[in-house]
């Protein structure tokens, strides 16, 4: 999963400058939304058009231009699910698994945590952010609760300290929200990059075989534009000698790591 962690000053200029280049596609292309997948392997309307494959990577690589060019931060997490299911049924990490059934409600609680990590650590810190998913249905309101009331051992991950702090994860307003992501230009750019990072996951560390050749040095070469943008390591998977940090490193995909 990916979270864009927008700089708000500069929303509202991205913001217009991803509908306007959206709308010139659109008139050309009958689409609803940019999804990473079908852009890049040419489904949808991108084969109804029969839209080639260099022009879809050209508008993959202006949409990672504009993000690389702009002041806002990207938040990675990647499970193994084939490692976080066979933890579960063999009964490793139960008091975690209670609380995160799916390896889709542990990413977004990790996204949760590392924001409001972030924004503790900020010195000017002017604001609390708004956390705004795409929709899913199946874990909206379980995602919901976990993060108006979150389970005591992110603690692990994020320091709280009762005295000073009303609740845990008080630098996210609310809770989590969902949007439908035709109607946020964020959540696209999101879906773009959480797209390329699977797919460069499992061409380096998963065994997947290219779909054509050079495809694995081209995924790489668009990682690496944007990786200056990641939030640090870190950050993300800590190294801290506790239960829950283990549970989160262990069930991390292999080669996440930057």
């Amino acid at each position: 999963m990916v979270g864009i962690f927008a700089n708000l000053y500069h929303f509202h200029k991205s913001d217009n400058e991803f509908k306007k280049v959206f709308d010139i596609i659109k008139e050309n292309i009958p689409i609803k939304e940019i999804k990473g997948s079908e852009i890049y392997r040419g489904r949808g309307s991108w084969a109804k058009k029969k839209i080639s494959p260099d022009i879809r990577d050209e508008v993959i690589e202006y949409y990672l231009k504009w993000l690389s060019s702009r002041n806002h931060k990207v938040i990675t997490t990647a499970i193994d699910n084939v490692q976080f299911f066979n933890s579960k049924t063999n009964g490793n990490y139960k008091d975690y698994f209670s609380h995160l059934q799916y390896p889709w409600l542990l990413s977004a609680l990790h996204i949760a945590m590392v924001v409001q990590k972030l924004n503790k650590n900020l010195k000017s810190n002017k604001g609390k952010t708004l956390l705004v998913f795409d929709e899913e249905d199946t874990f909206e309101d379980e995602l919901q609760e976990l993060i108006f009331n979150p389970p005591e051992f992110i603690d692990e991950f994020v320091a709280y300290d009762k005295r000073q702090e009303k609740y845990r994860l008080n630098q996210i307003i609310d809770s989590a929200y969902f949007v439908k992501s035709h109607h946020s230009s964020l959540a696209q750019i999101a879906d773009i990059v959480a797209f390329l990072y699977k797919t460069y996951l499992e061409l380096h560390y998963y065994g997947v075989r290219e779909a054509y050749a050079g495809e694995k040095e081209k995924i790489s070469k668009w990682i690496k534009s944007i990786q200056d943008k990641f939030v640090p390591y870190n950050k993300i998977y800590p190294k801290k000698n506790s239960s829950f940090i283990r549970f989160l490193n262990d069930m991390k995909a292999k080669g996440a790591e930057w």
